[in-house]
């Protein structure tokens, strides 16, 4: 009988992230703590920072980590800033010099790799520009936890891709925003998926080069989730719990006002789906066995898709 591994995937979801928070801090007070942490992008943030202190104080003191952060930390400069950087040919609309600032400043004492969080084992997620496929940081220990979470959180065109040993990574939401996959080839036994969910809204015609990014991207974004809570399901020997958190969609990304209101909707999306939870089932009738090559050939395609 396998060794049972509990396991919390948190999505990427940008300034809505604060909404993780609040249903970790759920978990927590319910006695229900993991073994593993894997995360994407801001969840990547999220993941790394419970993993140094994996208990309710720490999630406590990440909670207070969002209700301290500010605009000019992450998104420095205003729209005459990006137009510039747009037009004189940068890689990217805002450097990425305050993010690493403010995750430096904030990193705990003693951590600075993945062998120095002991409690939990902790899985970042990022793509590799150059190849197209997902990149999981922690699989080796001596990395740096910095350039996990710079290459994580690094979103086209919002941040320049983030260079780590010859080659350069973007955000992991580009090949798996929900991380399931890299939980489950891991030994995850037992998954609290918590994925910040964007918008599904279905309009006649979409105008303006904003709306058309971002549904773009939404599309993008259900398909791979799609597949990976597919893959999910279809493990009976895997228990999964799927948190949707919906709220504050319409929140502008460069907004860090609302985080304890986001903290707090997402406490109370995770006590509601505790009172009444409801595991994925399988959805079809196909084993394990037969669709894991077929998983792999979409990992490859998605790859082909990000060199393009």
């Amino acid at each position: 009988m396998s060794e049972k591994m509990l396991a919390f995937v948190l999505s990427g979801g940008g300034n809505r992230g604060a909404l993780e928070v609040g249903a970790l801090q759920a978990l927590f007070e319910h006695g229900i703590r993991p073994q593993m942490l894997v995360g994407t992008s801001a969840g990547a943030m999220n993941a790394a920072y419970v993993a140094t202190n994996p208990t309710l104080e720490g999630v406590q003191k990440l909670a207070e980590l969002w209700l301290k952060i500010a605009k000019e930390d992450v998104y420095p400069g205003n729209h005459l800033t990006m137009a510039w950087r747009l037009l004189t040919g940068q890689d990217s609309l805002f450097p990425n010099k305050n993010l690493k600032r403010f995750i430096e400043a904030h990193m705990p004492p003693g951590i600075r790799r993945f062998l120095d969080i002991r409690d939990v084992k902790l899985y970042v997620v990022a793509t590799n520009l150059n190849t197209g496929q997902i990149q999981v940081f922690g699989d080796d220990p001596s990395t740096p936890l910095l350039d996990a979470l710079m290459a994580s959180g690094a979103l086209p065109p919002y941040f320049p891709p983030w260079s780590y040993e010859g080659w350069q990574y973007i955000d992991g939401a580009a090949v798996a925003n929900l991380p399931l996959g890299v939980a489950l080839d891991r030994g995850a036994t037992e998954i609290y998926a918590i994925h910040v969910a964007g918008s599904e809204r279905r309009e006649p015609y979409i105008r303006g080069l904003r709306s058309i990014a971002s549904q773009s991207l939404a599309a993008m974004l259900s398909q791979q989730l799609e597949r990976e809570l597919e893959r999910a399901a279809a493990r009976a020997d895997v228990t999964v719990h799927y948190i949707k958190l919906e709220a504050f969609q319409d929140l502008p990304f460069w907004d860090f006002d609302h985080a304890a209101e986001m903290i707090e909707e997402g406490r109370r999306a995770m006590e509601e789906y505790l009172h009444s939870p409801k595991p994925l089932t399988a959805p079809r009738a196909l084993p394990y066995w037969v669709l894991q090559p077929l998983w792999r050939v979409e990992r490859w395609l998605d790859g082909l898709l990000v060199r393009s």
